[in-house]
């Protein structure tokens, strides 16, 4: 009996352990499932009409579950530069965030989050200018300092364009140049013996060997080109075009004759229903034309403009030389173009009098791009 009592206790055993692979033998207890790790998304929203960061807009988005069921509402607020957060949202999801200020959506971004995600949206294009070093000419013709104000500039310097000493001062110093992103040109400061000398009242002097030293004007537009070329912008409005077009006299034809200072200043009173022709303006304004008014005459029209320049708005005008008054349709009135490293941006219309918001939307374009 012994003998076979102990011989069924290992049949019993074997049968046992027959059932069990050495891993069903050895495992402990069940682990607890992990719950999936949470998605975390970071973003920044620009102000389209301050053209700064925006505070305190609100971004939300909603969780669904299988059946389109709304499951959650998620939502934070931008700080004072702008940015926004959320975190904990299940991931391997599709998300739309609208970002809203006031009653108004300014914007929604769609998404997809995977489980543990970690996303930072791209930032998007947004106009600083506390950010910007910025000098203004002055002149008797427009104000873009007003304007600048107005769109939140901090960091400008005024440059008298009337006085002649301090204005030959300004540009015959090449290193001053170059201590700002943009220098602003308003129509009618001075130019003679500055820009041009159409009166020979220059004196050329000369060094120890004879040679021609050169006289302001070639310094001055050397200067400027060079400022350019390093990575600085112009922008010129009305009668400031002598300085893009003696600069670089390839870029636009003016109406006239290119070789004569001030020959160009022949454009009529108008109002024109211009064209926004640059479709990524055109995006930006919402709008495919804009309101431009010549309230003084004698501006300078552009009649064509080379390949290479980017012609932003355009439309039809008139000019008139002695008693004739000729039309030119479709033609450049807003336009920029690059030059080294930089870039030349010029107006045929007073900036300050066309302070209109869609117009204040097309200079924070404009600068954005240049």
């Amino acid at each position: 009996m012994g003998q076979r009592h102990h011989l069924m206790s290992f049949g019993l055993l074997a049968l046992v352990f027959s059932g069990c692979s050495e891993q069903t033998f050895f495992v402990g207890p069940d682990k607890v499932p992990q719950p999936p790790e949470p998605s975390s998304i970071l973003g920044r929203v620009c102000d389209p009409l301050e053209s700064n960061w925006m505070a305190d807009a609100l971004v939300y988005t909603h969780s669904f579950d299988d059946n389109d069921k709304l499951i959650e509402t998620h939502y934070a607020y931008t700080d004072p530069d702008g940015y926004w957060s959320m975190e904990g949202l299940p991931g391997e999801n599709d998300y739309t965030f609208y970002v809203q200020n006031g009653d108004e959506i300014l914007e929604e971004i769609t998404v997809w989050l995977g489980e543990g995600e970690h996303m930072e949206l791209e930032e998007p294009d947004c106009f600083d200018p506390l950010q910007l070093d910025v000098a203004v000419v002055t002149g008797d013709y427009d104000d873009f300092e007003d304007v600048l104000a107005n769109m939140g500039f901090a960091n400008y310097q005024l440059v008298n364009g009337l006085d002649v000493q301090e204005l030959t001062a300004f540009l015959s110093n090449g290193t001053e140049l170059e201590k700002y992103d943009i220098i602003f040109f308003n129509g009618g400061h001075v130019e003679e013996d500055i820009i041009y000398d159409t009166d020979d009242s220059i004196v050329v002097e000369q060094d120890e060997k004879g040679n021609d030293l050169p006289t302001t004007p070639e310094t001055v537009i050397a200067n400027l080109q060079a400022y350019v070329d390093g990575g600085g912008t112009i922008y010129a409005s009305d009668w400031a075009y002598d300085v893009v077009e003696i600069a670089w006299p390839a870029a636009l034809d003016f109406v006239g004759d290119d070789s004569v200072p001030d020959a160009a200043q022949l454009g009529e009173y108008d109002f024109v229903n211009a064209a926004v022709s640059d479709a990524a303006l055109a995006d930006w304004l919402g709008t495919n034309y804009v309101d431009v008014e010549y309230d003084l005459p004698v501006w300078p029209p552009i009649a064509s403009a080379q390949g290479y320049v980017s012609v932003h708005i355009t439309g039809n005008v008139q000019y008139r030389q002695g008693q004739d008054v000729y039309n030119l349709a479709a033609v450049p009135l807003l336009v920029s173009f690059s030059s080294g490293n930089g870039k030349v941006a010029y107006s045929t219309f007073r900036v300050a009098k066309n302070a209109s918001q869609d117009i204040m939307l097309v200079l924070q374009y404009m600068m954005y791009n240049l």
